[in-house]
């Protein structure tokens, strides 16, 4: 009996232990408030497109102008970008929840083992003293003392085996929980993955049809003439708001210079085109290739056929062909003094570099930095695009010396041309 009660013991110590090692699981990482967020953020956007779209609408029952229904299509575009960056959110942190999920479901795995086994053990330890009762063990009693000191026995180790039996039934019953929110989490990722992937087909749907509706204007329209009219004039503000936003960086330089020497009271060594708040103005020759997975140039700087019915026969830059989403990044450090969308360029960055020099990445997808921003050489600043006016997913890179477009291909080496 001796024996019995040692190994008994020895059991509820081992129960315990198993007791304690389940309490202290690890909270979540992550919480549904999370996903929550991201749900209203994707609702508000799915508001946004809603009203996009009626604009859409409305242009095209006005019969506007191919350009400013591109434009129009672009911004949805842009929104719909946004609600698959925050759809593929959610399913990063549906990730994490099921790896925490599976990491739990296999600690209740191993305890549930463990319970199992220590239920087993109790049932062989019955079996083995099946010929030695309780009763008999209680009244072999020598006398009064011992006789209640044995009922008490009996009832510590009756106690037990019931306290056995539910935490075996717990350890089950936590498993299948475990389990079943473990399945409801991968489920959730499954419909906001084929979420993911709708919204994936749509934007490329909308994104080729933005850029033939630039591409085929000639057999879309019943006055081509007036479309080119229209697409001349959206370039011709775009170039406006570039050099404005240039104009702009020089004043608040000058303004810059004026104040500082005024508190030094040193002269003014003057700058030209504006500098760069964040480190050394870069020079012409440390500029760096914007598109790092491409190098074939599918437009020319200067006079050229137009590749898009419409467009100027003059192009101020180069046109990178890289693909749809491709990196783009900064050819040197310096301020961002333009960032967002701007008619015919699309969505836009230019970062001036100082020295008068200033950096245009035009027609991009997506715009990864802000006005006002200092940007390191080779930092991502955005995605390639077809924006504006495009007929393809392509980067526009200009390089401006005191506000005027010059040849960027002079400064690189290794390009490649394509049909240019």
């Amino acid at each position: 009996m001796k024996k019995l009660k040692k190994n008994l013991c020895s059991v509820f110590c081992t129960l315990l232990a198993a007791a304690v090692f389940a309490a202290s699981l690890p909270a979540y990482a992550v919480s549904q408030s999370e996903i929550d967020e991201l749900q209203k953020k994707l609702d508000a956007l799915e508001q946004q497109a809603q009203e996009q779209q009626d604009v859409i609408n409305d242009l095209t029952n006005q019969k506007a102008r191919f350009i400013t229904r591109k434009i129009a299509l672009d911004g949805k575009i842009e929104i719909n970008r946004q609600m698959i960056e925050l759809i593929g959110e959610q399913i990063k942190i549906y990730d994490e929840i099921i790896a925490e999920k599976q990491a739990e479901l296999d600690k209740a795995l191993e305890k549930e083992t463990a319970q199992t086994e220590l239920l087993r053990s109790r049932i062989r330890a019955m079996e083995e003293n099946s010929s030695y009762s309780y009763a008999s063990f209680i009244f072999d009693s020598s006398s009064v003392t011992e006789l209640l000191s044995r009922i008490g026995d009996v009832n510590d180790i009756m106690h037990y085996d019931k306290a056995l039996e539910e935490e075996y039934m717990a350890a089950r019953e936590d498993v299948e929980s475990i389990k079943k929110s473990y399945e409801e989490a991968r489920h959730e990722q499954e419909l906001l993955q084929k979420e993911l992937d709708t919204k994936q087909a749509e934007l490329d749907a909308q994104v080729e049809a933005a850029y033939t509706m630039i591409a085929d204007i000639e057999t879309l329209s019943d006055d081509a003439q007036a479309e080119y009219e229209a697409i001349a004039e959206a370039e011709a503000e775009a170039e406006e708001t570039l050099q404005e936003a240039i104009r702009k960086r020089a004043a608040e330089e000058a303004a810059k210079n004026a104040a500082n020497n005024a508190n030094s009271g040193a002269a003014s060594g003057g700058a030209s085109g504006g500098g760069t708040s964040g480190g050394s103005a870069t020079s012409l020759s440390d500029l760096q290739w914007p598109v790092p997975s491409c190098t074939l140039i599918t437009s020319r700087f200067g006079y050229r056929v137009a590749p898009t019915a419409g467009a100027s026969t003059y192009h101020g830059g180069l046109d990178i062909g890289a693909g749809m989403g491709a990196s783009i990044v900064a050819a040197g450090a310096g301020d961002v003094i333009y960032a967002g969308a701007n008619g015919g360029y699309g969505n836009c960055v230019m970062i001036d570099h100082g020295n008068g020099i200033v950096t245009v990445y035009a027609h991009m997808s997506s715009i990864g930095v802000s006005y006002g921003q200092y940007v390191t050489a080779g930092q991502y600043i955005g995605a390639v695009g077809s924006t504006g006016i495009s007929s393809g997913p392509h980067c526009h890179f200009e390089i401006r010396i005191n506000g005027a477009q010059t040849d960027p291909a002079a400064y690189f080496s290794g390009l490649t041309y394509w049909n240019c």
